[in-house]
């Protein structure tokens, strides 16, 4: 194949569009990540809390549901650290604690697949390289998939009642563990729309490049077969 036809090839009004779909497809995954609800948590209230609840007038509050973002997340680490002794110290209460190691993988896995969107980024602005695409977005999709099942590790524990409340939030003295007791069971923790949207972003572009890639063998096979129908004519 001449030098000419490749960069004609490079240069095909489709190779521009499966480019640029794939970069808008990358870029988005950050903004989902950050602003989608990453942490939904519903905590069923104990017949204690209920009963307290109904003296301070609210009746209807049976349980407490909250979402949380990557944005809101400081917020969130801030309140942690109040139930602690105020020494709150992240690389001893958090990845040096056996109990939240499941939720560091989790973390570490969710991070490459975030890494890998930059890279598979990179070659869809620059190159024509489907097949390093999809080996990545692939590996991405292979990472999401690490961190759910390492964040259910986690999870699966605290919502079956294994995991307290004050364990997890690595509570000290009995008044404060007592109390924290009190407020109800966690019936749900789960990963919401931020991790299942960087999950199918990269599921989706996977996709979208085999889809690609397939269409390109079957256009040179086809390209192939009228060549060799041309030279047999001759």
């Amino acid at each position: 194949m001449s030098k000419t036809n490749k960069i004609k090839q490079k240069t095909t009004g489709f190779d521009i569009l499966f480019r640029a779909v794939t970069a808008i497809a990358c870029v988005a995954i950050y903004p989902v990540f950050y602003f989608a609800d990453l942490i939904h948590i519903l905590i069923v209230h104990t017949d204690i809390s209920d009963l307290l609840n109904k003296f301070t007038g609210n009746n209807e509050l049976q349980a407490t549901e909250e979402s949380i973002s990557l944005a809101e997340l400081p917020e969130w680490i801030n309140m942690f650290s109040g139930f602690t002794d105020g020494n709150f110290d992240f690389k001893t209460s958090i990845l040096q604690n056996e109990l939240y190691r499941p939720l560091v993988v989790a973390a570490v896995f969710i991070v490459i697949a975030l890494v890998l969107g930059l890279v598979i980024l990179g070659f869809a602005i620059f190159s024509n390289k489907i097949k390093v695409i999809i080996g990545l977005s692939g590996a991405g999709f292979l990472s999401t998939l690490a961190a759910y099942f390492s964040f259910s590790f986690f999870a699966n524990p605290l919502m079956a009642g294994e995991i307290s409340l004050s364990e997890v939030l690595n509570l000290d003295g009995i008044i404060a563990s007592t109390i924290v007791g009190f407020l109800g069971d966690v019936a749900s923790f789960t990963l919401d729309g931020a991790f299942w949207g960087v999950m199918f972003i990269m599921l989706g572009i996977c996709a979208w490049s085999v889809s690609v890639l397939l269409v390109n063998i079957s256009d040179e096979k086809e390209k192939a077969m009228k060549k060799a129908e041309r030279e047999r004519q001759r």
